[in-house]
């Protein structure tokens, strides 16, 4: 039995050796993508506070052994702050750890690491030295358009400082890309709500606004308007709980700062209308190829317009002329001779004008000197 157990044990002390420690570590996701984000979701003195953004897994398929972890934080590929942790036990073959960003932006122990002795701690101050832009954006308490990263290596525990050319490989990145996304502001047709709306009768109806694009798939325009009868114009008080549903863009549609086609509008009825896109913040991040996951809106203020059959429109732009021609202004009588026709819309300090309202305020300048100046 003796020479057995020899022989046996001669046969387990290569295959031990053989086995030797053998670490993995990768970031689930790799990459999140958000409009906006505070600078206080992101506090190392109150990392529970933090949203889970990503989880490290860190495997051993090898002996049992205690690891150390660097952790660096990157701003647009530039080092900004890191740290250099240990950790409490072994990690065990087959008994992965897993790791959130809660523990890797700390300046507490976790589960599995604390701090390495006389490796300095991550420190926002010195992340608002490391760069004076980053900074100036971390004091108004958000983070700036650019990729936030965390970079991380894993290797066996020693006491030895980081050797770069040595325990450097194999650095796994995990990326916050922020992307912000603007104000939607609405160009035409109609105007602001408050104001009087304007008659519009075009078809087509051409729908056009302004907005940021940030290249992120949840970001789409998703353009709203609501029908309103005659007796009933939307005002800021009723345009969201009133009206009729009358067109929504299509889901997965991209419309980015337009839309024409030819829709049933009704004569004399009132439509109101706003862009709206979802956004994506860090507590409702957006995943690459995901859309499921919606944030917050963001919504351009709602415009109104008032719709007019051609036969209606006509009548109206007759009036609104032999009203002009009542001022007895040569210029305005040069212009009609030259083909030009007034399109019964008045803009004045600001705000636009039209039907009975264009009226009056023609009314208001008879016997008055009036000068006319031509713009493009």
């Amino acid at each position: 039995m003796k020479v057995t157990l020899i022989i046996l044990m001669s046969a387990l002390l290569p295959l031990m050796a053989y086995a030797g420690v053998s670490l993995n570590w990768s970031f689930t996701p790799q990459k999140v993508q958000v409009n906006n984000m505070n600078t206080s979701s992101f506090d190392p003195f109150a990392p529970d506070t933090q949203p889970v953004l990503t989880n490290l897994t860190i495997t051993n398929s090898g002996n049992p052994t205690m690891i150390d972890l660097k952790v660096q934080v990157l701003w647009n590929g530039r080092y900004l702050i890191g740290s250099v942790f240990q950790s409490l036990d072994s990690l065990r073959t087959g008994m992965p750890w897993t790791l959130t960003n809660r523990d890797l932006i700390t300046n507490y122990s976790s589960n599995h690491f604390e701090q390495k002795p006389n490796i300095p701690s991550i420190s926002v101050e010195a992340a608002i030295k490391a760069n004076s832009q980053f900074g100036d954006a971390i004091m108004a308490g958000y983070f700036p358009d650019g990729d936030l990263q965390l970079k991380v290596w894993v290797r066996e525990f020693s006491d030895a400082t980081w050797d770069p050319a040595i325990d450097d490989g194999g650095a796994k990145l995990f990326t916050i890309s922020i992307r912000n996304a603007g104000f939607i502001s609405l160009l035409s047709p109609g105007a602001q709500i408050g104001q009087t709306p304007p008659k519009v009768s075009n078809a087509p109806l051409s729908f056009l606004w302004n907005n940021l694009e940030t290249g992120m798939d949840i970001n789409k325009s998703v353009l709203t308007i609501k029908e309103f009868a005659p007796e009933n114009p939307p005002t800021q008080a009723n345009v969201e709980l009133t009206g009729t549903l009358f067109y929504q863009t299509p889901a997965g549609v991209s419309q980015l700062s337009g839309f024409s086609d030819y829709l049933p509008f009704s004569d004399s009825y009132y439509y109101a209308w706003r862009v709206s896109k979802n956004l994506a913040n860090e507590f409702n991040p957006y995943l690459p190829r995901n859309d499921a996951n919606p944030g917050n809106m963001l919504s351009s203020n709602w415009f109104v317009f008032q719709y007019k059959s051609d036969s209606h429109d006509t009548a109206d732009i007759s009036e609104f002329q032999a009203r002009l021609n009542r001022l007895n202004n040569n210029t305005l009588l040069n212009l009609y001779s030259q083909g030009f026709v007034p399109v019964g819309v008045i803009i004045f300090e600001g705000r636009t004008y039209s039907g009975q309202d264009a009226l009056n305020l023609i009314d208001g300048l008879f016997g008055q000197d009036i000068q006319v100046d031509m713009r493009d």
